[in-house]
């Protein structure tokens, strides 16, 4: 159970009875104020993400580029999104930095709109490289608030029951308004489906404007309600140590045997998964031939999916049912290569999103709510920080083997032949380490 929240700058008078109460009312309202604006944040940052980012690999490959640039765009962004997280979970966790975290989080999301609206502006085009550049610099100063919102949550919480409560509706938040900005992607490249620099330049506009928005919001939330456990625990260090202790993240949390087992089963899954998803943009716009619209459209139903399953998890989900679903989870996305190796129109595609829209629904919930009983007090965004880091490093790994490997594949047996050779080899890599989750005895207990 989290301890109330206690606002230090709050002073508590000793004599009048009304004052007393006056003060802890204002703590109560400060903190729930703060929850609203966090879920505005995440609401206006989610939907400026979505409205621009679905079309980002389409870009790519719109713009010449092939499985390698495509492999190149997934592996940055993974990595990059995910390698500093070890660093700002440590310096979340050991400093009065949490307000500054979340305004970095957000500020990609104002800067890659304009920087590629500008250039499209401009130059009437978009370099494959100038993208990928782009979104990798931006996923990686986006990943700074990654680390401690859940533990900002299950602090702002006065119970355990209240934040699983209180994340579930930040995650559905965020999941919902996917659904919104997707939906607005879809109309917009629907209407000017015949002016492609006319609809890019409309959806970077306005994920431009919402995230202003998310912008303004975070820099409206106090400071003293998000950083008072760290600000309080860890006032009396001198800042130069703060970054001896990031360096020692990684021996902090791999220490824990259980968070260690958990962390080493789902990289080697993470990276037999993401050999696969350079391929998926090349089946979908070469080899369907896709509008963007349809592509975008995907978003829409695995989001409405995954926000139902989040919805069900948040209800009736049980501690004692955390490994069935996981492994539900690693076992169901088995067949997705699969499903692309032989998917002939569009609606097979829409399908197998909804399925792994609601499975991606399960560990969304069950992953940070793991995490945070694995660590102790005062590490939780430490330990969320190295477990991105780890997983980033494997997408990374998997997603610049799966895009060079298809783009021999390719060379040698087409592009249609060379996909599905590629596809085989990922469903076999998720099928042993699917094996290797279930083997894996420590893993989620």
């Amino acid at each position: 159970m989290s301890t109330p929240l206690n606002i230090p700058s709050v002073k508590m008078p000793s004599c009048p009875n009304g004052e007393s109460a006056l003060a802890e009312d204002d703590v109560e309202r400060l903190r729930k104020s703060t929850v609203v604006k966090l879920y505005v944040r995440v609401s206006a940052l989610s939907y400026s993400n979505s409205v621009s980012s679905p079309v980002l690999p389409y870009l790519i490959v719109y713009y010449g580029g092939g499985a390698a640039e495509s492999g190149l765009y997934q592996a940055f962004n993974n990595l990059f999104g995910n390698l500093g997280q070890v660093l700002w979970g440590g310096v979340g966790d050991v400093s009065r930095t949490r307000k500054l975290l979340l305004f970095l989080g957000a500020l990609p999301s104002l800067l890659t709109p304009l920087t590629l609206l500008l250039t499209l502006v401009f130059t009437q085009g978009l370099e494959p490289h100038l993208v990928i550049c782009v979104s990798f610099i931006a996923t990686f100063l986006g990943s700074a608030s990654a680390p401690i919102i859940a533990p900002i949550i299950s602090e702002l919480a006065i119970s355990s029951k209240e934040s699983l409560r209180l994340f579930v509706v930040h995650s559905n938040l965020s999941t919902l308004f996917s659904i919104l900005g997707n939906a607005t992607a879809t109309l917009v490249l629907q209407m000017f489906s015949q002016n492609t620099f006319q609809s890019f330049a409309s959806l970077f506009l306005i994920a431009l404007l919402s995230a202003v928005l998310a912008l303004v919001t975070t820099l409206s939330i106090p400071q003293t309600v998000i950083d008072v456990r760290s600000g309080e625990r860890h006032k009396s260090e001198e800042h130069v140590r703060i970054f001896s202790k990031v360096a020692d993240s990684f021996t902090i949390a791999l220490r824990n045997t259980k968070f260690k087992d958990f962390a080493f089963a789902n990289t080697v899954y993470t990276f037999s998964m993401s050999i696969a998803w350079p391929l998926f943009i090349l089946t979908q716009k070469n080899v369907l031939n896709l509008t963007p619209a349809q592509i975008t459209s995907f978003s829409i139903a695995s989001t409405i999916a995954t926000i139902a399953s989040q919805y069900l998890m948040g209800v009736y989900l049980r501690r004692r049912f955390y490994r069935f679903f996981t492994l539900l989870n690693r076992f169901g996305l088995v067949i997705v290569p699969l499903v692309y190796a032989h998917a002939l129109n569009y609606t097979q595609l829409l399908l197998l999103n909804i399925y792994t829209g609601f499975l991606s629904g399960f560990t969304n919930i069950i992953f940070p709510m793991y995490i945070i009983e694995c660590a102790e007090n005062g590490k939780r965004a430490t330990y969320i920080g190295v477990y991105n880091t780890l997983i980033g490093t494997a997408s990374f790994t998997g997603s610049l083997l799966g895009g060079y490997l298809s783009s021999i594949l390719i060379e040698v047996l087409g592009l249609s032949q060379g996909l599905r050779a590629a596809y085989y080899i990922c469903t076999i890599a998720r099928t042993s380490s699917a094996i290797l989750t279930l083997k894996t005895r420590e893993y989620i207990l």
